[in-house]
């Protein structure tokens, strides 16, 4: 593996580095210079210790939860291939884990209101407001005759504000807080962002070191310490899955298939950086998530490799 940490295409993503460090170690076999690495991507962060350590402690508990397929150490299987094996056999562990701790009300964050994978869910607002809940997303509410806040855990949402006595309406998020007393827009993060698109009127972002205020046909991506550039909003794009279509025009491919995670059970890996970054324009039908993945498919000319209903490996053709 010489100088390279395992193939994998969200270098940013540590929950996947883990996976594919795991996948390798897995093999039965690393060399002397991929235990070192190993050691050293470790070492480097906090967090990869946990998340790699979180990850043998789901595999270990999968094998009490499902009888996972098992690929045989042939000699003709290449290390490439069995990378892949591994990566989806360890992803089947954690989600399978999850399953089961979702059975039991644990393991996923407690929520006031929450959609279901591929879900769309349109909810009344004791003030009168109204919020559209993307697949996957769950929030918070707390409301008083002189307080209206939401917290956005984790997914997408579109909140149409409405004028009350009970004063400006909040949305908080780890990335920053977003304003409005009367306003429509859409907001979505997850761990590392938040990007919000006003749809109606004009909205504030608030972070802890700036404050923004954006208009009607404007977006901005924020985090905790920073605010991106204000721009113009594709809003035909942005709120295409309000009515069951998701639009893209010229997104990168791992783009697509994070947006993806929020409409189809499973996860699915891109296994090669080139290929994340493929530009594609594609218009998918949420109401046939099966047939998502075989538009791209068609529509790139790659790989698909199928573990079950709950892991998808994208390679190049």
């Amino acid at each position: 593996m010489s100088a390279e940490p395992p193939p994998v295409s969200r270098v940013d993503d540590i929950s996947h580095q883990a996976s594919a460090w795991f996948a390798l170690v897995q093999g039965g076999a690393p060399t002397a210079a991929e235990q070192a690495e190993l050691a050293a991507w470790l070492d480097a962060d906090p967090r990869h210790t946990e998340a790699y350590a979180q990850l043998e402690h789901l595999w270990a508990v999968s094998a009490q939860l499902h009888s996972l397929a098992r690929a045989p150490a042939a000699p003709q299987l290449s290390r490439r291939r069995f990378v892949g094996l591994g990566i989806a056999a360890s992803a089947v562990a954690v989600t399978a884990c999850a399953s089961a701790l979702w059975l039991k009300d644990m393991g996923l964050p407690f929520a006031d209101i929450r959609s279901a994978v591929g879900e769309r869910r349109t909810v009344s607002l004791p003030d009168g407001s109204t919020v559209d809940l993307a697949g996957n997303t769950a929030l918070n509410v707390d409301f008083s005759p002189t307080r209206r806040a939401v917290e956005l855990l984790h997914g997408e949402a579109y909140f149409n504000v409405l004028p009350s006595a009970a004063g400006e309406f909040t949305v908080n998020s780890r990335s920053g807080q977003v304003v409005a007393a009367d306003a429509g827009f859409c907001l979505s993060c997850d761990d590392a962002s938040a990007l919000l698109a006003v749809n109606r009127k004009t909205v504030r972002v608030v972070t802890a070191n700036q404050q923004v205020d954006l208009g009607e046909g404007l977006s901005v991506r924020f985090s905790s310490d920073r605010t991106g550039a204000i721009q113009h909003a594709e809003l035909e794009q942005v709120l295409a899955w309000r009515s069951g279509r998701l639009v893209f025009f010229d997104k990168p491919l791992l783009t697509v298939i994070d947006e993806l995670q929020r409409w189809r059970e499973g996860r699915i890996f891109i296994m090669d950086k080139q290929l994340a970054m493929r530009r594609v324009s594609l218009i998918l039908n949420l109401n046939k998530p099966e047939q998502m993945l075989d538009a791209i498919t068609k529509a790139l000319a790659v790989r698909v490799d199928r573990y079950t209903d709950l892991v998808t490996l994208i390679y190049p053709a």
